[in-house]
């Protein structure tokens, strides 16, 4: 399939925004005051860019930790929430588990469901009555999608001026844009591979949308760039190239989002990989869905233990040019992520290498490609803790905790398939955890 619809997403989204943002305003009439997007990846980062910047009444959900989950139930009234179901393929598992869960609590006609023409979501959508089906361009991969309705829908339910926003996605200088990917792909090749994006605070949630959209597109076939996003130490090392030219004006984020999505085109090009497909995502999927039928089989009898290091022998593992990833299978709440921000600083400072914090499973569907497919300079420690309370999926007979669980061996298995160097740390308190992964970064 032809991969490029993105190319013209700005002027077709100009062509449909009367139509989104008379949605909108159908929705606000009703009383619906609070947007939650529930998706993976790039069906959920725009929203969650358009969001941060602008703080509007507008959340995602993107964490199948059960913590996360009853989080963004009592965030707000859910009968004065809209539930925007965004999955291009429409299978995307994360996703249908919580619309199960709010169909179960919520009505048909505060569900919008956005997705490929004749998924298995439009067909539900149809029929369960949601209150409108918003087609995703065939053509149009899903991190390539925000300025699609992927990214505008939720612009318009946000109150932004979407019009502005796309006029000047529209007028981005390709070529300019083309030459800052190549000039990426060079110093990558000189060794530059750590990429450290710097936005301004302004807009700084632009920086793990980036990250998505340059590791899935590029780590494949042992290349890759390695997105560096808030980093907690701030050395720039010989293997970075950082960048923090960025518009600070909200209304200029299309043009970011065309801009970062034509320059990464063209540094996949100069790699020598397709900035289209994400070949080594499917495996982890795989082996979720094998670790949950065995759950399924086998009740509540524990599963093996994983063949990881311990997080001193991953430590000792360390060559140059490596990089720490942390891989949280945890509730992303602003004081879990300043904890595992100091751990990730003491890791760093400890190698003297760069490292990266990625949330599970919101990574599988972002870094999870590059941490298989691209360069084995990764260490991951990979970190899991008891729910202090599961939520049941209805319909599907089983947890959140449990789909979690099976989504952190899963990954754990597709690394070690991959060769890669994984430790496996499990907490039964969270309590621990700065004590716990801090002492063996150090010792």
């Amino acid at each position: 399939m032809n991969r490029l619809g993105w190319t013209r997403a700005p002027e077709q989204s100009l062509a449909q925004w009367d139509r989104w943002t008379a949605l909108a305003a159908a929705v606000r009439a009703d009383g619906l005051d609070r947007t939650l997007v529930c998706g993976m990846g790039g069906s959920s980062l725009a929203p969650q860019v358009l969001a941060a910047t602008t703080g509007g009444a507008l959340q995602v959900l993107d964490s199948t930790n059960p913590a996360a989950v009853l989080a963004a139930e009592r965030a707000h009234d859910p009968a004065r929430t809209l539930f925007l179901i965004v999955s291009k393929s429409g299978t995307t598992a994360e996703t249908l588990a919580f619309y199960r869960y709010f169909a179960a609590r919520a009505h048909p006609e505060q569900f919008i469901a956005v997705t490929d023409p004749g998924s298995p979501l439009q067909a539900l959508a149809r029929a369960r009555r949601f209150r409108a089906i918003v087609e995703h361009p065939a053509d149009v991969g899903g991190r390539y999608a925000a300025l699609t309705a992927v990214g505008m829908l939720p612009a318009a339910l946000l109150g932004l001026d979407g019009r502005t926003l796309l006029h000047r996605a529209a007028a981005v200088d390709l070529a300019r844009a083309k030459a800052f990917g190549v000039a990426l792909a060079a110093g990558v090749g000189s060794g530059r591979d750590k990429l450290v994006l710097n936005p301004p605070a302004s807009v700084g949630a632009l920086a793990p949308w980036i990250e998505q959209l340059v590791a899935e597109s590029a780590g494949k076939d042992g290349r890759g760039v390695v997105p560096v996003v808030e980093d907690p130490v701030g050395a720039v090392l010989p293997d970075m190239q950082v960048v923090a030219d960025f518009s600070a004006d909200p209304l200029d984020l299309g043009a970011e989002f065309l801009r970062w999505e034509y320059a990464t085109w063209a540094l996949c090009e100069r790699l020598g990989v397709n900035a289209f497909d994400q070949p080594d995502v499917d495996d982890a999927k795989k082996l979720a869905r094998e670790e949950l039928e065995r759950a399924d089989s086998v009740g509540a009898q524990p599963a093996a233990p994983l063949p990881t290091l311990s997080p001193d022998e991953l430590r000792r593992r360390a060559r140059p040019g490596d990089y720490v990833a942390l891989l949280a299978y945890l509730s992303p709440t602003p004081e879990i992520t300043a904890q595992l921000q100091a751990v990730r600083a003491a890791w760093g400072q400890a190698l003297g290498c760069a490292t990266t914090l990625g949330f599970g499973p919101r990574y599988l569907h972002s870094t999870g490609q590059l941490h298989k497919g691209g360069p084995n300079t990764g260490l991951f420690l990979v970190i899991t803790a008891d729910a202090a309370e599961d939520v049941e999926i209805p319909e599907q007979g089983r947890t959140f905790g449990a789909l979690e669980r099976a989504q952190a061996r899963g990954d754990i298995r597709a690394l070690l398939g991959r060769g890669r160097r994984v430790a496996h740390v499990h907490l039964a308190r969270l309590e621990d955890l700065h004590e716990v992964l801090t002492s063996s970064a150090s010792s």
